[in-house]
Formats: C-alpha cells, structure tokens, sequence
C-alpha cells in the first residue's frame, strides 16, 4: 500500500499533465480570433491593409479586410460610396452605377454581357454580383462563389478606383460573413467617393471625345463636362462665371455653353459644385476664324 504522502505525489503528477494536456488543446485548437469586420468612413482610399482569411472551396487566400473607401478597422459595415462615375469611363466602370444602386441582377446582366477593360473585370465583377446577391437576394451561394472569384484576384491599383472600390465591398463583405455566417448583414450606406473628384476635360460631343485642351471659334459653342463630379454649379472661364446645366438625358451629365469671346486667346477653366470649388483645371483656346 502507497503512503499518504507518495499518493498525494503521484495525485500532483496526474493533475499537472492534465492541466498541460488542455494547454495544449487550446494552443492547437481551430477558429482563433477573426478580424472584425466594419466599414470604411475615410473619404479616400488607403493602402494600409489588415489581412484576413477568406474560405475558398479549393484553397485558402487572404483578402484585406477593407470597405469601399478605406481600412475596415472601424464603424459599421459599409456598401460602396458614390464614385462617381466619368461619363467617359469605359463600360466596365459604368457597372459601378449598378453595384452603388444595389442593383444586383441589372450587375449581372452587365457581367454576362463580357464587355470587360481589363483581365480581372469579369472575375472582379463577377464576385460583385454573388456578393450583392448574397447580401440583398439571400443566395446564400453567392458566398462561396464570391469568395472562389476573388482569391486569386490582387486589389486593383488606386488609379482604378472604381474596381478598387468593388474589390474592398467584397473583401470586407466576405470577411464579416466569415466571422459570424449566421448573421445577416446590413451594410450602412458608403461615405466619401470611391474616387477624388475633379475635372477633367470638355467634350465638343463632335465624335472626338473629352479633351483637356478644348477649343473653339470666337463664338464659343456647347460642351460637356468630363470628369467625376458629385454635382456641378458653375463654371469659372477666365473671369466669367457660367452656369452648367444638368443633361435632360443623361443623368451624371452637366452640360455648358462656353461664351463668345471677342478676340482670340486662351483662358483658364475651373469648376464649382454646390459645396466649394473641384479640383482641376484646363486651358479652353478661343481661335479667330475658326467655325466654332
């Protein structure tokens, strides 16, 4: 028979592996802490970047956990700001308009039509829409199948802010799906743009196109702006200011009758919109003789 004392040892013993044993369990064991997900409330987008795992049928890839418009380390989880949308963006672009208006199967038609600018815009898109549909329809395989688009997929460089945006919705959007998948989610509306504001050109709509040199005879002539607005007020040409009219058929448009001038010569362009001057600027060239 063991001694009071060699029991009360051996005891010990017993209880410190037990305790090591579940030490090690809680070491090894899956589903540690996950990232939060929210959404950004910076107006402009930033390349410093939390990572997070994102579940992919095949293999596992990590995908920034970052909104439309900024980190997703703060706030609410948020849908894609306004833009805004260039009237002469490419038509990839202009599927921006469609994921901002949640209009998930109006995206999907644009998708399927294959009319994609870069290589990864059918891809990137394409998680858009299972990911809106997700969220809005209840396609619960939407999930898998915007997680399996986007894993191989880098985020766009900030020139392609509109694709950057879409890119980040769906990261952030997988990334708090991933964390509680029961949750449904309810993305508050984006704030800031996806993309600085700013303008870009006057467009003659001659067939030409938008053109950061504009011109045209001493009588001036009607022309289009170009560049991403949220509104538009006025114009400032030289001294004069100018009103700019919104295009009747083509919402996103402002439209301006540039005035005439009495000799020939170049003047500065800037614009205004309702909260203060936007970024930007262009020499518009009065030419004598010319059938403006």
């Amino acid at each position: 028979m063991l001694s009071r004392a060699k029991s009360g040892e051996i005891a010990a013993a017993l209880l410190a592996a037990v305790v090591l044993a579940l030490a090690g369990c809680s070491a090894g064991a899956p589903g540690g802490s996950t990232p939060s997900s929210g959404a950004p409330t910076a107006s402009a987008p930033d390349t410093t970047q939390a990572t997070t795992a994102v579940p992919n049928t095949a293999s596992t890839t990590t995908v920034p956990t970052t909104g439309a418009s900024g980190p997703n380390n703060n706030g609410p989880l948020a849908w894609v700001p306004p833009g805004p949308v260039d009237p002469a963006d490419p038509p990839q672009s202009q599927w921006y308009l469609l994921l901002e208006g949640k209009d998930c199967d109006g995206l999907a038609a644009a998708v399927e039509t294959g009319n994609s600018s870069t290589p990864d815009g059918l891809a990137l898109w394409g998680a858009a829409t299972d990911a809106c549909r997700a969220v809005y329809q209840g396609q619960l395989s939407g999930w898998d199948a915007a997680a399996a688009a986007l894993a191989p997929l880098q985020e766009p460089e900030p020139e392609r802010c509109l694709d950057r945006a879409a890119y980040r919705l769906v990261a952030a959007l997988l990334a708090a799906h991933t964390e509680d998948p029961e949750a449904p989610l309810e993305p508050v509306p984006g704030t800031g743009t996806a993309c600085p504001l700013g303008l870009a050109g006057l467009d003659a709509q001659d067939g030409q196109g938008p053109t950061a040199t504009p011109s045209s005879g001493l009588s001036g002539g009607t022309f289009q702006l170009a560049g991403r607005f949220i509104d538009v007020v006025a114009l400032m040409v030289g001294e004069q200011r100018v009103a700019v009219e919104p295009d009747p058929s083509q919402p996103g448009r402002w439209d301006v009758v540039m005035p005439a001038a009495a000799s020939a010569g170049a003047v500065t362009v800037t614009a205004e919109s309702s909260a203060g001057p936007i970024p930007g600027s262009l020499t518009f060239t009065y030419v004598d003789g010319s059938g403006g």
